[in-house]
């Protein structure tokens, strides 16, 4: 099946989600999230302004704040297919782009760049257990991957999670994914697979 089928047949699944539920995991994730070593260890952590039905992110970021942490979110730019992370400090520092996103305001705040982000928590619809995944299609997070090396984790819900995705020489695969349900070891699991 191709990427293109996959990923539409997740986003059916993904928006036929109760608000109830959708809340419900996406705390589960929270509290797993933020027990993890990568999370407590990182200075800066990269992390998207979700938008629904992707994990909620916004209790995240506050108790992201709350321990500490500097949170730098991406601005992307589609001519270049390319991200620029900016330091936030406040929700006040977005703006919303096209499609409703939210993205950091470059006037009211500052960039960082791939080496100064300690952990990246990397979005995408649907993943496997060895931490490949299939994305919104813009190949964003895998041209910036090439250039990081810190820590990747990503965030799903359980029913995300296939025995195996489709993939291209390009794709990036992430060290760890959390989900409502289990935390599942991708870099050990690919380990495994040599």
């Amino acid at each position: 099946m191709s990427k293109s089928i996959v990923r539409n047949e997740m986003k059916i699944k993904l928006t036929s989600l109760n608000q109830n539920s959708y809340l419900t995991y996406s705390k589960e994730i929270e509290k797993r999230l933020l027990l993890e070593r990568s999370v407590q260890d990182a200075s800066i952590i990269g992390i998207t302004i979700s938008a629904f039905p992707e994990v909620n992110t916004e209790g995240i970021i506050k108790r992201l704040w709350d321990m500490g942490k500097t949170i730098v979110v991406p601005k992307c730019s589609p001519k270049e297919r390319l991200m620029t992370f900016y330091k936030i400090d406040s929700y006040d520092q977005l703006e919303t782009v096209y499609m409703q996103l939210k993205e950091p305001n470059p006037h009211l705040t500052v960039a960082v760049t791939p080496k100064e982000i300690d952990l990246l928590i990397v979005p995408g619809i649907v993943y496997c257990n060895s931490g490949y995944r299939i994305g919104y299609g813009g190949g964003y997070y895998d041209r910036f991957l090439t250039k990081f090396n810190g820590h990747t984790i990503s965030l799903a819900f359980d029913f995300q999670v296939m025995d195996e995705v489709v993939r291209d020489m390009f794709d990036m695969p992430v060290d760890k994914i959390v989900t409502n349900k289990q935390i599942i070891p991708c870099k050990e699991n690919r380990a495994k697979e040599v």
